[in-house]
């Protein structure tokens, strides 16, 4: 009897148990297809990419003639020019060398179009570069198995929830180079997934010069890609099953970073603005003097970071943020927290500190495509009830997913409704365009100009100065003055300024002046320009 049941169980188990569990096993494995051939959906794919990048471009380029954008734009367009302009590696005039503070070595090739274009230029990029994310997305979807059809839909899916549009509206600064992150990690993605070694070398490489954490992203990218090809062939010898490019690119990323805190911390910075590492607002400035004391910190403290409240935000992200697909792939929970760490050392309690939290935003994209992949494959294993079931509870989890999203960013909702997030009316622009285009009919490219918060867009292209970085620095021929700036400090009228700059009113005169706004330009500019330098002397406010 014993021996009876015994079989009986064995071939229950043969029969029914281990089918079953080989089948689930083949469902949550990704069906990693590295030589997908391009069809028609591909062509669809190329040209819905570049509509997307028309229309992303159109969207930003109202934003800057509507005044939307201030700060990082302009500081991106003046370090990328430099190079061009004569006046160093990485040089502008809010930070001076930005080295010291950022190495966003990407920036050196953009200058070729920040230089002739201004700020549209970069505007622009970062609008081709949303049109590549799709494109790359569904090559990904189709490397992964998935058909065309389904794979334009899922790509969509993913750039329009809001962390993604949070991503490229970069609400008020416009464009940093850190937004091209992502992209550039799905480019690398897709490399790795082909395991093409050369392209993945390169792709790495342009993800690492984004800035001194970047590497962080490119690794993460690698341990998701060496992963995801080592599961899809279990049948083959270990050897074979090894991602060798994915390899490198985590060997490369790990070796990259103490350089890149090396050459931070070897840089001079200009007076008035810290490095990189001193910026970390867990630490008093100066503490971090080197990588290993960078490196010995991180470990030291590594209790007190994995209990904060960063990378419990940062499990809420991951899960709402790939729409529940990291269930399906729960170890990169683990993996992945070293994305949290600069977030973490600036001790804001909050990993969306800055809109470009980008290791994160890659690693979510990487795990979400591989989520929509999985889910495309296990529903045709099921019968037509549990489809139908599959497919609305899929529905809900995205429907919830997308509201957390929003809650967690929110100027993504003036993305959706087609704002620009100016804080101007149109009656506010049109006479900021009178007042301003004296300015740029009469002044000269190389002439000092300072402007309050959201009037750099008429000096975007000109020798642009902070009005609180004034020390040490050329005084401003020209002042383009907003008396009701949403920043105080920033609000200047025709008899009053931030006394700090050390700017005296009374060397300036009115040139226009209407609602709001007033254009000032410094007396008796071109005398005293020839003074100066007659006798040697600059002048400084």
């Amino acid at each position: 009897m014993y021996f009876m049941h015994y079989n009986i169980g064995k071939d229950i188990e043969k029969s029914y148990v281990r089918p079953m569990r080989l089948r689930w096993r083949q469902m949550l494995t990704s069906n990693l297809q590295a030589a997908a051939r391009w069809d028609r959906w591909d062509l669809v794919a190329l040209v819905l990419a570049v509509f997307i990048a028309l229309w992303i471009f159109a969207l930003k380029l109202k934003t800057f003639y509507d005044l939307g954008y201030s700060s990082d734009l302009f500081t991106m367009v003046q370090a990328a020019r430099s190079w061009l302009e004569g006046k160093g590696v990485l040089q502008d005039n809010y930070l001076g060398n930005l080295l010291a503070v950022h190495t966003c070595f990407l920036l050196l090739p953009l200058g070729l179009i920040a230089k002739p274009f201004g700020a549209p230029g970069l505007l622009f990029v970062l609008a081709a570069s949303v049109g590549a994310a799709y494109f790359c997305a569904t090559r990904i979807l189709r490397l992964l198995g998935v058909n065309g059809r389904v794979a334009l839909i899922a790509a969509a899916a993913m750039l329009v929830s809001p962390f993604s549009v949070a991503f490229y509206q970069e609400w008020a600064f416009g464009f940093h180079v850190e937004v091209l992150a992502p992209t550039l990690c799905l480019v690398l993605f897709y490399f790795l997934l082909q395991r093409r070694m050369v392209a993945s070398i390169v792709t790495a490489l342009a993800v690492i010069s984004l800035k001194e954490d970047a590497p962080i992203a490119a690794a993460m990218v690698a341990i998701v890609a060496a992963v995801e090809t080592w599961i899809s062939e279990a049948g083959k010898r270990g050897g074979c099953r090894i991602n060798w490019p994915a390899a490198v690119t985590l060997l490369l990323s790990v070796s990259a970073i103490p350089l890149l805190l090396a050459i931070c911390l070897s840089q001079t910075p200009t007076p008035g603005a810290r490095r990189g590492v001193d910026r970390l607002d867990i630490v008093a400035p100066g503490t971090l003097s080197s990588t290993e004391a960078v490196f010995g910190f991180v470990a030291s403290h590594i209790t007190h970071w994995l209990e904060s409240s960063v990378v419990r935000q940062w499990l809420w992200v991951m899960l709402v943020g790939s729409f529940g697909t990291i269930l399906l792939r729960p170890w990169f929970l683990v993996l992945g927290i070293p994305t949290t760490v600069v977030a973490w050392m600036k001790n804001r309690n909050d990993l969306l500190w800055a809109p470009r939290f980008f290791p994160t935003a890659a690693l979510l994209w990487c795990i979400t495509l591989v989520g929509f992949a999985l889910i495309v494959r296990i529903i045709p294993y099921s019968s037509k009830w549990t489809r139908a079931a599959m497919v609305a509870v899929t529905i809900a989890i995205a429907a919830f997913s997308a509201f957390a999203q929003l809650a967690l960013v929110p100027p993504a909702r003036s993305a959706y409704l087609l704002r620009s997030g100016s804080f101007y009316s149109p009656q506010d622009r049109q006479e900021a365009d009178a007042v301003f285009a004296h300015y740029r009919r009469e002044g000269k490219p190389e002439e000092p100009v300072i402007a309050s918060t959201f009037l750099f867009r008429y000096a975007h292209d000109r020798n642009l100065f902070w009005l609180d970085r004034l020390h040490g620095r050329p005084a401003p021929i020209w002042i383009l003055g907003d008396s009701a700036d949403p920043y105080v400090r920033y609000r200047i009228s025709a008899d009053m300024i931030n006394a700090s700059s050390g700017i005296k009113m009374e060397d300036y005169t009115v040139i226009d002046h209407r609602g709001r706004f007033v254009l000032l330009r410094r007396k008796d500019w071109r005398q005293r320009e020839g003074e100066a330098r007659r006798s040697g002397t600059s002048l400084s406010p």
